[in-house]
């Protein structure tokens, strides 16, 4: 028979090595110290409609990569991207989200890329307390969607503000149509727009609307044609865009129109001459912006690596990955700790300079006006 002393001395053994077995387990694993990975986790579209916009994000994201670990990593630990194809699929994201949270367990995750698809996943973040740093949503949703949200392009507020001021004060508009997609960033730029106008007493002259997907929009373009606006400020994707560009040549519709840049993609093959007439709003990227060494830098170094010009969406994957990088050094490797530190970021990017106000939101970055040429590349209104 075993004494009773002895039960308590094996009974405290065991629970002493439950209790290190526990901690072993589910010990705060501190991966960044020499020789551990650091784990990202991102959430970008590489098929469907939404590739144009993802493979930019995604060569960015990896020139980054690549370049910290030539450098010897995070505090000498070598990044792992943990990349997940969500083909811009609400649904897709969430399953990506899910897994990277509660499979991989990365405390960030740079995406998902769209609105939508930002929208559906927020709600995780908060759940998981892991940072989501949406690339190129605009929404204005996203502004209030939660305290682990956060986002390199800036709110589509700025740009819409931004295209509207320029129509009053470059083309001297004063007489305004505005045409916009029935969506988030449609009607939101709606609402934006049309407040500077009537602000300055414009007139606005006709408001239509149009849906994703449609091709046909000859009759909101030969109602807006009929009011014989200065310019129609239009919202639009470059899917439906390039139709409306092209139609509204044929109905003798002369007007500018000035969007933002959803705008932005190969759009000259089908718009062909009537591209000339398209301007658009976009975050002040390119060689041009001399004074930005970041910026410079970044597209030598692409241009080489890919035998291509880097765009705006380059530059924010890439600016994403150095941001993680700066917060995880500020902070450490943990989604709480990220998240404050990105509250108090403001540092010069690739993608110019990233400022975080109480929201989340990218207060930093700088606009400028630019139009396609015959190769789809922006190019600068001076």
């Amino acid at each position: 028979m075993i004494p009773k002393k002895a039960w308590i001395g094996i009974a405290a053994a065991l629970g002493i090595t439950l209790i290190v077995t526990l901690w072993f387990i589910f010990r705060p694993t501190d991966q960044t110290k020499d020789g551990a990975t650091i784990r990202i986790g991102a959430i970008d579209p590489l098929t469907g409609t939404f590739a144009t916009y993802g493979e930019p994000i995604r060569d960015g994201m990896l020139l980054a990569v690549d370049e910290i670990n030539a450098k010897g990593g995070i505090n000498g630990s070598k990044i792992e991207l943990l990349l997940e194809d969500d083909g811009g699929d609400p649904k897709a994201s969430v399953n990506a989200f899910t897994k990277l949270a509660t499979v991989s367990k990365v405390p960030v995750i740079i995406g998902p890329l769209s609105s939508g698809t930002s929208m559906a996943t927020a709600p995780l973040a908060d759940r998981y307390r892991v940072v989501q740093l949406s690339t190129l949503a605009g929404t204005i949703d996203l502004t209030n969607a939660g305290d682990y949200v956060f986002r390199i392009y800036p709110s589509s507020e700025l740009g819409s503000r931004y295209i509207a001021k320029v129509a009053i004060e470059r083309f001297k508009a004063k007489k305004v149509a505005i045409f916009y997609a029935n969506n988030p960033i449609g009607v939101t730029s709606r609402r934006f727009v049309t407040e500077v106008v009537q602000q300055v007493g414009a007139e606005v002259v006709a408001v239509e609307t149009f849906n994703d997907g449609d091709r046909d929009f000859r009759t909101q373009l030969t109602k807006i044609r009929n009011t014989n606006p200065d310019v129609v400020l239009c919202s639009a994707y470059y899917e439906e865009g390039a139709q409306i560009l092209v139609q509204a040549k044929q109905l003798g519709l002369k007007a500018p129109f000035l969007g933002e840049d959803s705008w932005f993609g190969p759009i000259a093959n089908i718009a062909g001459d009537a591209l000339r007439n398209l301007y658009f709003a976009d975050i002040a990227f390119g060689p041009e912006y001399k004074d930005n060494q970041s910026m410079q830098q970044f597209i030598a170094v692409f241009q080489q690596r890919f035998n291509r010009t880097p765009n705006s969406y380059s530059a924010a994957g890439y600016a994403a990955v150095y941001v993680v990088k700066h917060t995880i050094e500020a902070g450490g490797y943990d989604g709480m700790k990220i998240k404050d530190a990105l509250y108090k970021t403001d540092m010069i990017t690739a993608f110019g300079r990233i400022k975080y106000d109480q929201n989340g939101d990218n207060v930093g970055a700088t606009y400028a006006l630019f139009q396609l040429n015959e190769r789809n590349e922006r190019v600068p209104v001076h």
